[in-house]
């Protein structure tokens, strides 16, 4: 092989090689692992705290909610106790229409009537609530349109549509603005803007301007 050729060749080679090792060192970007679906049983204690029963299968992920049956928006804010106890220190106050995640139910109360939801906030901060701030369905409304698009993951490819006012239940609200939510028959499991989830199926709320909703404006949980 004539030299000039043979040294053309070695310059190959060794570009070659070069881009190899510089592919080798650069980063790859891995999308974090969609997290699985919490539905494991629900403890419901007694007023003294001893287990005396479990809901098995239950959503873990529910609602708080001031709006009333109604659809008007009787408490913007909604407090958390540190027990059952009415009286108890307040441990914070969080906008309604946020998601929390079911700890333990507490049958309080003459007869065990009254039930109060321990919970945990999406910061990890626990409290105790009235089960009348408690929504396990929740509903798809978007104000542009008579549809709500589903996707299969946060910003991914649209898997279904369903109609406005269209119960649901929450799946995996992680996501700011996505949460992961499913029809109460399970036929369409998927990822939905958190802002077309809403807690009230009454047009009062649904189009009311009592607030903006979710409330971008409103911090999410006040110590």
């Amino acid at each position: 092989m004539p030299m000039k050729l043979f040294s053309l060749f070695l310059l190959l080679v060794l570009r070659l090689t070069a881009c190899s090792v510089a592919d080798a060192s650069a980063p790859t970007f891995t999308p974090p692992p969609t997290p699985p679906i919490i539905a494991s049983p629900i403890i419901v204690s007694n007023a003294e705290g001893t287990p005396i029963s479990q809901q098995p299968g239950f959503v873990a992920w529910v609602l708080l909610s001031g709006v009333d049956e109604h659809g008007l928006t009787a408490e913007h804010f909604l407090t958390l106790f540190a027990d059952t106890n009415p009286n108890a220190p307040k441990v914070g106050e969080i906008h309604t229409g946020h998601p929390v995640m079911v700890l333990e139910i507490r049958q309080v109360g003459p007869q065990g009537l009254q039930r109060f939801y321990h919970v945990q906030t999406l910061e990890g901060i626990r409290g105790w609530i009235s089960d009348y701030y408690v929504r396990r369905q929740a509903y798809l409304f978007n104000h542009e349109g008579t549809t709500v698009s589903i996707y299969d993951k946060p910003q991914g490819a649209q898997i279904a549509q369903v109609a406005n006012v269209t119960p649901i239940t929450l799946r995996q609200p992680h996501e700011p603005t996505w949460w992961q939510v499913s029809t109460l028959d399970g036929s369409v499991l998927g990822w939905v803007e958190s802002r077309f989830v809403k807690e009230s199926p009454e047009e009062e709320f649904l189009f009311g301007d009592d607030h903006e909703h979710p409330c971008d404006n409103c911090p999410y949980f006040l110590p």
